[in-house]
């Protein structure tokens, strides 16, 4: 007989998630993960300026708003046919590169380390979540140090955000034909001055950690895998065209050129008025929360009908990088990895700044067109459509990394990678403690992932923080 258990408000990610798990003899046998916010950003942007779309749609998340303003500016760039100066290309990489490091040195340690670890009796490590923490006295209390230092380091990435955002989260340096900070020395020497300290973090602390919890927790480097296809829009775009990451996609073990025109999006189970599977161009966001078959708020994108894992892990395997696991320790392991790997190429870009040069051009070749702005961001690949109308937004749409991970069920009943990462785990806890570690490894951001809360249809729940 199938057990249910739902577990809501889901402690520790961004904004609110429900998971509601189906158990055999304590065995997940499926599982249904739900977003219970709606936010509507899509019918927001329409009729604004197009030239406000990256300080519109930063504002839909506070921890990775800087890929959605560079998403945003590449569509705007593309539909009113604009040049981006290198040193404005450059600085871009230098403020989104310093949102990747506080993004990924919080998720790591804030987020996903106190599954793992005990922590002192004190908030917020209390309640604590007992059982299956392997550590000593000793190892709990140098994790505990490094959480507090992660805290201190992830603010030193903001400074260096701020550097040349002007503040974060939410900065102002990013707009439609590069960036407004102008270039100079002292600039560049306070940037490369955070990341010395945050480069020596990450190889002195952050690095041995995850090798250490690999060790401590082996079957979480494997357990909680995926489906096994990835996706990588690309990222960090050079002055010579070349990305830092790649753009690919992995189905069925094979390497292949990610296409845009196999995107398709479609709301069988989520909560929007029904409408047959459509590309971005074609899509539309009209809320409906009688759909009958609706359980969360979050579209179900597909690419050749597949649902695919994006993030870290994926960029590694996109770029046939080393790597140590698909599950849940495998994913934080390639997420440390590419905190360095941003720091580094960071020094370089440094070092191809021209103080003094141009980094804004806002000159528009026409004042109506269509554009696409593509980024990996933290969790994975970001897009965004826009249609412009006589310098204002007709139409826009966006697919972000953990409506990849973390969609709904679409109409032949695929589910998301994260709801399958979860089926076949052993529960021994109440709090879906097992199930926690997977779904926290990757990094989850539910203010993102949906287009309010229905006060009129609350059911009772066995609410656990």
């Amino acid at each position: 007989m199938l057990e249910k258990k739902i577990l809501f408000p889901f402690a520790r990610i961004h904004n609110p998630m429900l998971v509601e798990a189906h158990l055999e003899n304590g065995v997940i046998q499926d599982a249904f993960i739900s977003d219970t916010l709606y936010r509507g950003f899509e019918q927001i942007l329409e009729g604004r300026p197009a030239f406000d779309m990256p300080y519109y749609t930063q504002r839909i998340c506070g921890i990775c708003s800087s890929v959605h303003a560079v998403a945003a500016a590449y569509a705007v760039e593309q539909a009113l046919g604009m040049n981006v100066p290198p040193n404005g290309l450059i600085q871009r990489n230098l403020i989104m590169g310093s949102d990747f490091l506080q993004n990924h040195i919080r998720h790591f340690y804030l987020m996903s380390m106190p599954d793992y670890f005990k922590g002192p009796d004190i908030y917020p490590f209390i309640p604590h979540l007992e059982g299956d923490l392997r550590l000593t006295p000793e190892e709990d209390q140098r994790m505990t140090e490094h959480y507090f230092q992660a805290i201190e380091i992830s603010r030193d990435a903001h400074a260096a955000f701020g550097v040349f955002g002007g503040k974060a989260p939410h900065g102002h340096g990013i707009v439609p034909g590069g960036c407004t900070m102008h270039v100079d020395a002292d600039k560049i020497n306070r940037y490369r001055g955070y990341l010395v300290k945050i480069l020596e973090f990450i190889d002195n602390v952050m690095i041995p950690d995850v090798e250490f919890l690999a060790e401590r927790y082996p079957e979480y480097v494997h357990l909680g895998k995926g489906n096994g296809n990835f996706l990588s829009v690309g990222a960090f775009t050079q002055p010579d065209g070349s990305t830092l990451f790649p753009h690919g996609t992995v189905l069925n073990d094979r390497h292949q050129p990610f296409d845009d025109r196999l995107i398709t999006e479609e709301v069988t189970t989520a909560w929007y008025k029904s409408t047959k599977p459509a590309h971005p161009w074609q899509g539309t966001t009209e809320p409906d929360k009688n759909q009958p078959q609706g359980y969360t708020w979050v579209k179900a994108p597909r690419y050749q009908g597949h649902a695919l894992e994006v993030g870290p892990l994926a960029r590694a395997v996109i770029a046939k990088e080393k790597i140590i696991g698909y599950g849940a320790i495998g994913r934080h392991w390639s997420r440390v990895m590419e905190t360095k790997k941003i720091t580094q190429a960071a020094m370089i870009w440094l070092e191809r700044l021209v103080p003094g040069a141009e980094t804004l051009n806002t000159k528009v070749q026409q004042e109506s067109g269509m554009g696409i702005g593509y980024v990996d961001a933290m969790r994975g690949a970001l897009g965004h459509w826009v249609k412009i109308e006589k310098g204002r937004v007709k139409h826009y749409q966006i697919i972000t990394p953990s409506a990849w991970n973390f969609s709904s069920r679409d109409e032949a009943g695929t589910c998301s990678v994260g709801e399958l990462s979860i089926r076949g785990l052993t529960i021994k806890h109440p709090e879906l403690k097992e199930a926690g570690r997977v779904i926290r490894s990757f990094d989850p951001c539910f203010s993102c992932s949906v287009h309010l809360i229905d006060g009129k249809q609350l059911r009772t729940l066995d609410v656990r923080v």
